[in-house]
């Protein structure tokens, strides 16, 4: 009978070790899923950059075909002899604009302000600070 009174239960019974590994390997599945998804949204962000750049970079391209048809066309050439070369049709003129050189006179200085501090008298500082009232005229 002390046998039965002293013998121990176990810790953990089977239903509860099996619940224990379950929620175990669950909560390993929701830890390895979440760092899939938070390195799948790492990808998709480099690929937003990326995309963005490369949009850049056709629109450049198409800029520079552009700008090359040009230089390669008769009224590139046409320009650039008539504006950089200096050359000219049959019938035109060439005008050169002159320009004047003037010398820039200095800007006058206008004449000093009067400082009243120069006419003022100790007196009228003293009466102003006193009465707050006009000057009297001397």
């Amino acid at each position: 009978m002390r046998e039965k009174l002293f013998r121990q239960r176990p810790l953990l019974t089977f239903p509860q070790i099996l619940i224990l590994v379950v929620m175990l390997v669950a909560l390993f599945a929701a830890l390895n899923l979440n760092r899939r998804a938070q390195a799948g949204r790492q990808v998709g962000a480099g690929e937003a950059v990326l995309q963005a750049e490369l949009d850049l970079e056709v629109t450049r391209q198409v800029e520079l075909q552009v700008t090359l048809e040009y230089v390669q066309s008769e009224d590139y050439v046409a320009a650039y002899a008539r504006d950089e070369g200096g050359y000219l049709l049959p019938g035109e003129k060439r005008v050169v604009p002159l320009t004047i050189e003037v010398t820039p006179q200095p800007t006058p200085l206008p004449p000093p302000t009067p400082d009243p501090a120069t006419r003022a008298r100790p007196w009228q500082a003293w009466w102003r600070l006193l009465t707050d009232a006009p000057q009297p005229t001397p």
